[in-house]
């Protein structure tokens, strides 16, 4: 039996895909106080672990794939959504669809192999424009976080699509019933998606936490993976807002297990309620 994790939202079916799993170093978290810094040391980064996710969403006879994973960029505990995807029954080929929550290695790796080959051959894939023109761009310095090598990765991978690749606008439609959440700041055109389908309603919340026992508890608490701190915090501050006032199933990019949840009120910030 799967050890999948699935939500039905009216007529469609979310299977959440874990990619694998990662420990941040305290050094790329940023706006943490003292007492907090002495308790990630303390418990051995426990309270940075994230894990990395893509996801399945099945509606009438489209199969869209969100992410794809980091194939094999970030060591060996991450790599293996393709293991996900077949244990979702699901072949490559079977994939209509991909969308780029945004363009960053751990999103973007496993649509491409090795020599740079479409791993979903038959997927139309959907970024947002204000990203794709982001990356698409030559003048990124030679730097570790959000430089050339980002921006040649993302060049092999819409390469790969060809004339595959379609631009979205914030808020579109994916497909039926699947809008993006544009979620800026993270990257420009970062997002997350929504789906609304016989009264029920999810929200993905893109990458706006990366470590979810740390940012739900202080949404200030920022990583520098974000290329506009500021606008990366003003959009996980709205986004927790809306789903916990709204009280929307939630999940994210580096959601921990369990997957899907709710968020409550916590004294300035959240606190995470399973949905399974």
């Amino acid at each position: 039996m799967s050890d999948l994790q699935e939500l039905v939202i009216g007529s469609t079916r979310i299977v959440a895909l874990r990619d694998g799993e990662l420990s941040l170093p305290k050094e790329i978290l940023l706006n943490v106080d003292d007492d907090t810094s002495t308790r990630i040391s303390d418990e051995n980064n426990k309270l940075t672990l994230n894990n990395v996710n893509a996801y399945l969403i099945f509606k009438d006879d489209k199969t869209l794939l969100v992410d794809a994973g980091c194939r094999d960029l970030f060591g060996p505990s991450c790599g293996f959504v393709h293991d996900e995807i077949a244990k979702a029954n699901v072949k490559p080929e079977d994939i209509t669809d991909i969308f780029f929550t945004h363009l960053h290695p751990d999103h973007v790796a496993g649509a491409i192999d090795k020599d740079g080959k479409a791993m979903f051959p038959n997927a139309a894939v959907k970024v947002l424009e204000d990203e794709l023109n982001f990356w698409s761009k030559d003048d990124f310095e030679d730097v570790e976080i959000n430089g050339k090598n980002f921006a040649d990765l993302n060049k092999s991978v819409i390469k790969a699509y060809k004339d595959k690749v379609q631009t979205l606008k914030p808020n579109q439609e994916i497909i039926s019933g699947v809008f993006s959440v544009a979620l800026p700041g993270h990257t420009p055109g970062h997002s997350g998606f929504r789906i609304d389908d016989q009264n029920k309603s999810f929200v993905q919340m893109g990458d706006v936490l990366h470590a979810p026992n740390l940012q739900f508890a202080d949404p200030n608490i920022s990583v520098l993976f974000d290329i506009d701190l500021e606008n990366g915090m003003k959009s996980r501050k709205k986004v927790f807002d809306m789903v916990c006032t709204d009280k929307i199933i939630c999940s994210g990019g580096h959601m921990l297990e369990p997957k899907f949840g709710y968020l409550d009120k916590m004294g300035n910030g959240y606190k995470f309620i399973s949905e399974i």
